[in-house]
């Protein structure tokens, strides 16, 4: 048998056939998951596919680099980012208002915890039910749990299992998306508040249909004409709800989780970005790079910051939040995002926290369904970030 040397094999055509047909039958015999995952997530023809590419890189002003000093990058990016969102534009004509908190019904629940609803005055006008969870019984200062809603009109009611019939318990206990009220039950203190332009109570009505017949489009117009943005309403909300939750007797200020599903996650992300207060960070299903490789955007239109990407990522959301504690939950079956692009930003991420010298703050988790809550994952993940620390 005559052997042919490789060099020759490599110029040759023949070695040619024999690479790319090794490389098609492993990507014939991938398993259908694994053929379905290296796919791209969408597909535009040009010339639109190379436009998108050109104007989406922006000018990263404040990516992050290894070389950098991650303290100052911290200051430095996250100054930038509260201006660029509009947060800062709010502080500036809300100076001087008074923040008034008024407390509404008060109930027990199976003689485990109390409920109770309250409503916040952010600004004036604009008043924030949220609901507030607490332990019957509890003795000495907890933890506290907030968990802002996505997409879900009645996103409080469902977080703090406060059902408004048995065809909503139903659902909501199927995919355990009543997290406020499993926070109580094991101990914490939990806070349900209404997202600002996604809950019922602090909708931005949209006259004639013309946004889409989406209110939260129509926030997100009258906010880009005012300078604003809806994510910086609902930061500044968030931010005065745990103003007021730190000065409560029964709270911990040293331990706040936040988690949120879907639009509540991308809340989470930027509050715990920019609000050092929060300790723990579960943003679930909506930790992703703002677009995919094919220009894709993946969040909602009221989660729109123009210009984020000069000011740089995702992954920069993720290292604004090190050394703190953050996980990432995704569902395998959730359509609306893509496992590729979250699976390299999950490693970017971890990358991040690494020079923060945090690496093992940060985890990336897959859940078996689809966009929902995976508590399994969140609760060691949290019991993890509160245990002692070994003397």
């Amino acid at each position: 048998m005559v052997v042919t040397p490789l060099a020759e094999m490599k110029s040759s055509s023949t070695f040619r056939f024999i690479f790319m047909a090794t490389v098609c039958a492993a990507f014939v015999n991938l398993p259908a998951a694994d053929e379905k995952r290296a796919r791209p997530f969408v597909s535009y023809e040009e010339p639109v596919a190379s436009y998108l590419k050109r104007i989406q890189k922006g000018k990263q002003q404040h990516a992050f680099h290894p070389a950098v000093d991650v303290a100052a990058w911290q200051k430095s990016a996250r100054a930038a980012l509260i201006k660029l969102i509009g947060l800062e534009q709010i502080r500036d004509e809300l100076a001087g208002f008074e923040i008034t908190v008024t407390q509404g019904e008060d109930r027990t629940v199976d003689g485990e915890i109390t409920r109770r609803l309250y409503t916040i005055e952010t600004e004036p006008g604009i008043r924030v039910p949220f609901y507030y969870l607490t332990p019957v019984g509890g003795k000495g200062r907890a933890p506290l749990f907030i968990a802002p809603h996505g997409h879900d009109k009645i996103g409080l009611h469902s977080y703090s299992g406060a059902f408004r019939n048995e065809k909503h318990r139903e659902e909501i206990l199927a995919r355990e998306g009543h997290i406020a009220e499993q926070a109580a039950r094991r101990g914490f203190v939990a806070i349900a508040p209404a997202t600002r332009g996604l809950a019922n109570e602090v909708l931005v009505p949209d006259p004639k249909g013309r946004h889409g017949n989406r209110p939260c489009r129509a926030q997100l117009v009258h906010c880009l004409l005012s300078g604003r943005t809806p994510t910086a309403e609902r930061v500044w909300d968030m931010q005065r709800i745990l103003d007021w939750a730190v000065k409560q007797p029964e709270v911990d200020p040293k331990k706040i989780v936040m988690t949120g599903n879907s639009g509540g996650g991308v809340l989470t992300a930027y509050t715990a970005a920019i609000d050092t207060r929060v300790t723990v960070a579960i943003p679930s299903c909506s930790f992703t790079s703002v677009t995919s490789a094919e220009g894709y955007v993946f969040h909602c239109d009221c989660c729109l910051v123009p210009g984020l990407r000069n000011w740089g990522d995702w992954k920069e959301l993720a290292g604004l939040i090190a050394p703190r504690r953050l996980l990432l939950v995704h569902g395998e079956k959730d359509g609306l995002h893509h496992r590729p692009t979250v699976d390299a930003l999950g490693r970017e991420v971890k990358t991040i926290f690494g020079y923060s010298g945090s690496a093992a703050h940060t985890e990336l988790k897959w859940g078996t369904g689809g966009h929902r809550f995976y508590p399994e994952y969140m609760w060691p993940f949290i019991a993890q970030a509160f245990e002692p620390s070994p003397r």
